[in-house]
């Protein structure tokens, strides 16, 4: 796929919003309980024998923290004095799309709730016990998103690239003139591209930056709402017995079983 064809792509696609509401709307359609206890990521762990519930805060952490970058770095590049500091700016924004889409925090909340829309149970072990291949996960999440007719398989198609993934990653790619080369191009895969227009880029981030942030809203707007129902009582079966969830004062979420 050239250059002019990934930016065609990249116009018609859905908007970050709709995908993640659609994306939200469509697991809680099937179990608002599963999706309240994705949000705040309530893992079951067993030790001597004796089962304990826990909420992972590091994990809506690391989610909010990207929001929160996402939002500053997605600056015009023509509004940085220099060229060579937009170039420089550039770089730190590939450093944080590939950081995104590698991110564990990011693919375990996504694949909990399109596994929730399916109809599936809540996976406290989910990514935890073996981890997969990321271009594996968002595989997985664009076919079985696709499989609900959620336009997030349309809007992962063409926004998420694992061949530029991997190119930042592993520092195969290279800025020049008006292009960002990839050292990694393969003629033979389809959808690889050898280069892209950095216009073409400054618009592949921004609308990375517009899913991320959207999709920190959505999360935070369930969150919210699961506190003015607190303490909200859980009854799933993957858990063998009710729960209650509830915040503290400090914002921290716990999941203690019932009586």
């Amino acid at each position: 796929m050239l250059d002019e064809n990934f930016a065609k792509r990249l116009e018609s696609l859905p908007s970050p919003v709709k995908a993640v509401d659609g994306l939200f709307s469509s697991a809680r359609g099937c179990s608002e309980a599963r999706v309240f206890t994705a949000v705040v990521d309530v893992e079951r762990l067993i030790h001597d024998g004796r089962k304990y519930l826990t909420c992972q805060m590091l994990n809506h952490r690391v989610v909010q923290q990207f929001a929160e970058y996402f939002s500053q770095v997605n600056i015009p590049i023509d509004q940085l004095p220099e060229q060579s500091m937009g170039n420089l700016f550039r770089r730190l924004q590939m450093l944080a799309y590939s950081q995104f889409w590698e991110c564990h925090a990011i693919q375990r909340l996504l694949t909990q709730l399109v596994q929730i829309a399916e109809g599936k149970n809540y996976d406290p072990h989910l990514l935890l016990d073996s981890r997969p291949k990321t271009a594996n996960v968002y595989e997985f999440l664009i076919a079985h998103s696709k499989g609900l007719n959620l336009v997030l398989s349309e809007f992962l198609s063409g926004v998420y690239s694992n061949q530029i993934r991997n190119a930042f990653t592993h520092s195969e790619f290279c800025v020049l003139g008006e292009y960002i080369s990839f050292f990694n191009y393969d003629a033979k895969i389809n959808n690889h591209v050898p280069s892209l227009k950095l216009d073409t880029w400054d618009r592949l981030f921004k609308i990375t930056s517009e899913f991320i942030v959207a999709f920190f809203e959505a999360r935070l707007a369930f969150e919210r709402e699961l506190k003015s129902k607190t303490p909200y009582r859980v009854e799933v079966p993957e858990f063998a017995g009710p729960f209650i969830l509830s915040q503290d004062d400090r914002g921290y979420w716990s999941a203690r079983p019932t009586e």
